[in-house]
């Protein structure tokens, strides 16, 4: 025994050592299988904003890395061209085609990492390679190129004064109120950085898809490249099958069972159920295969939000049989649906007839007669300000403690609160000073004076300070909602300014579009801003790269804007001049009062504005009374602004 024992101890088995050795990566695998499950329970998501902020998107960060590179600046640049110049040249088809942000990021990934590799890294050429293309230069050239890519809203005023008023305007003078139009929102946006963006409650979900894009990209983790896989098989199914929709089957784009079965008989059935051509229907119970129509949106807006959309849908259908089939309005002697102006017999209104020197002329209107929107039409600018006027007390409701520094002295001295883990990384980096905002603000304001007055807009020095202090406050309550809902839409209270600037200057088309570029492009332009400052928070871009990047892509987008236009407006002028073009201008500006004032036709439109006011209070009420019954699960706004979603182009997605 003894002996057996020895012999034991000074010759081990050599199968007994494979056993313990193949138990020990047992042991080994199922630890780290636990691992992975346990990271992958971790991005599990029950609370929307906190969440998100520790488990979908890392807080790591990596301070030397460079941003304002040779690389950044090269591609930056050369794809803000890119975006600028097809933005341009797309706004005036009849459909329109943007150059989607992922597009440009995985571009731009392709082409930095090409850099990197083939650019020497040794002696001079360390400027042009300073090493790996990383997630900060790639961040900051993706931000000033989306930035560019798109067509400056105020180059419409431009084309507009071309083609319909016959007022050419220099190329300083244009390219100058471009600048101002972009320029004016950033100023806004500084001081709303303590409330929209540092904050974790305001998390904008428009870009948590964005920026974990980016840190999959950059970051070298096991989840991080099973998600890069994930992404890269996702991109060529749906680039594989987008060939159908688009080239070989293009009815997948819309199939309606019920337009099948009548086979075009009845225009019920077409305006209720179709769908699948531009203002053909509202699509009721139609399906439709083409990612391009569906969107991302449902992969990231949040479940509360998606619900607000459907009662919205639910309401359109409610309101656009009633108001046809009812006949109110005229409607049925127009179309179902349309965007134009009309006489009452259905034709389309001649709007140049009423006006002289390009303002409203009376004796003309009382010749000419009045003019009609279709029940489409008329019911978008309707629930348009209802959403604004619910949007007002919503936010001021619902989350009046989160905003109410916006409007205190707390805001100026920079005396925020602020607890969030993505900010505590960024507080290495120094901040945009607040004079640089306020420097940006009152060089924009005072080019966009000096614009107004030389180019004849009819828009007082007094009307723009108005529509800006107005801006602002808007800004402040509607960014609050889309930062934490992911409800953002880019003409979000246009038709309110162009009310508002109607009743200011009644009978001026021009003013009217003047003043409604400075009102809501400003609007959006400081929400843009906000927004990518957000996604530099989560990327660890540093706050400064932030603001250069964001105001070189406005700069390079406008002056590319310009000379794209007047290359257009020269080579397309016969295809350009359709009287619809001015449409709204038209009706707001000129015949504001007819249409929209005291005994006028559409009366309600304007009146929805307060009747908005008052939309948020019972549920809030209600919630105060019942907290557990779901009643905060409805936001008025969204709902609203939804009742009419379905009132215009394709509508099978």
């Amino acid at each position: 025994m003894e002996t057996s024992i020895e012999h034991f101890k000074e010759k081990p088995d050599s199968s007994s050592d494979k056993a313990f050795d193949v138990s020990v990566d047992v042991a080994e695998l199922d630890k780290n299988q636990e691992e992975e499950i346990r990271d992958e329970n971790e991005y599990l998501v029950t609370d929307y904003a906190r969440d998100i902020a520790v488990k979908v998107l890392s807080t790591q960060d990596d301070p030397s890395q460079p941003a304002l590179t040779f690389r950044f600046w090269f591609l930056g640049l050369g794809l803000s061209a890119f975006g600028s110049v097809l933005a341009q040249i797309y706004y005036f088809k009849p459909q329109t085609v943007s150059v989607a942000q992922l597009f440009l990021l995985l571009v731009s990934y392709v082409l930095g990492n090409l850099m990197a590799v083939g650019i020497p890294t040794r002696g001079w050429f360390r400027y042009l390679n300073p090493g790996p293309f990383n997630i900060k230069e790639h961040t900051g050239l993706i931000i000033m190129c989306s930035t560019a890519s798109v067509s400056a809203t105020a180059s419409e005023i431009i084309a507009v004064d071309d083609l319909f008023y016959n007022k050419q305007l220099n190329a300083g003078l244009a390219i100058f109120m471009l600048l101002a139009s972009q320029l004016l929102g950033y100023g806004f946006a500084g001081f709303l950085r303590e409330f929209l963006v540092f904050p974790t409650e305001t998390w904008w979900p428009s870009i948590v898809t964005t920026a974990n894009v980016f840190q999959a990209l950059h970051y070298d983790r096991t989840l991080a490249s099973k998600r890069v896989r994930m992404f890269w098989i996702v991109f060529g199914v749906v680039a594989i099958w987008e060939i159908f929709p688009q080239y070989i089957f293009p009815v997948l784009s819309g199939v309606s069972i019920i337009c099948l079965i009548a086979a075009g008989r009845g225009d019920v059935i077409r305006n209720v159920f179709g769908g699948a051509s531009n203002n053909e229907g509202m699509g009721l119970l139609s399906a439709c295969f083409d990612w391009n129509y569906i969107g991302g949106d449902i992969l990231w807006v949040p479940l509360k939000t998606q619900m607000n959309y459907i009662g919205g849908y639910f309401f359109t259908y409610i309101f656009m049989v009633a108001l046809y089939y009812g006949n109110i309005w005229k409607a049925k002697n127009f179309p179902f649906m349309s965007q134009a102006l009309f006489f009452v017999n259905g034709t389309e209104y001649n709007q140049n007839a009423i006006l002289t020197d390009n303002v409203f002329d009376p004796v003309k209107y009382a010749e000419v007669g009045p003019a009609y929107f279709s029940a489409s039409n008329a019911l978008f600018l309707l629930v348009s300000n209802l959403a604004l006027g619910s949007c007002l007390v919503h936010v001021f409701l619902w989350h009046w403690p989160s905003i109410q520094g916006a409007f205190t002295a707390s805001n100026l001295r920079g005396k925020v609160d602020i607890k969030d883990e993505h900010h505590e990384k960024m507080k290495i980096y120094k901040s945009v000073p607040t004079w640089w905002f306020i420097a940006l603000f009152a060089g924009a304001y005072t080019v966009a004076q000096v614009t107004n007055y030389k180019s004849d807009s009819g828009l007082p020095w007094w009307a723009l300070t108005v529509l800006l202090i107005m801006t602002f406050v808007l800004t402040v309550l509607y960014g609050f909602l889309a930062a934490v809902t992911g409800f953002s839409l880019s003409w979000f209270g246009t038709g309110f300014f162009q009310m508002i600037v109607a009743f200011m200057l009644p009978g001026k088309p021009i003013a009217n579009m003047y003043g409604t570029v400075y009102g809501q492009n400003t609007m959006n332009q400081a929400l843009s801003l906000l927004k990518d400052f957000k996604l530099g928070q989560y990327c660890k871009l540093p706050h400064r790269v932030t603001f250069i990047s964001q105001v070189s892509g406005a700069v390079v987008g406008c002056v590319l804007n310009y000379i794209m236009l007047i290359n257009i407006i020269d080579n397309n002028r016969p295809a350009l001049l359709t009287i619809s073009g001015t449409r709204l201008a038209v009706s707001w500006g000129a015949l504001g009062p007819k249409m929209f004032g005291a005994g006028g036709t559409y009366v309600s439109i304007p009146l929805a504005l307060a009747v908005g006011l008052v939309l948020p209070i019972p549920f809030w009420l209600l919630h105060r009374k019942y907290p557990k019954a779901g009643w905060d699960w409805i936001i008025t706004p969204i709902i609203t602004q939804y009742s009419a979603w379905l009132t215009v182009g394709i509508n099978t997605g």
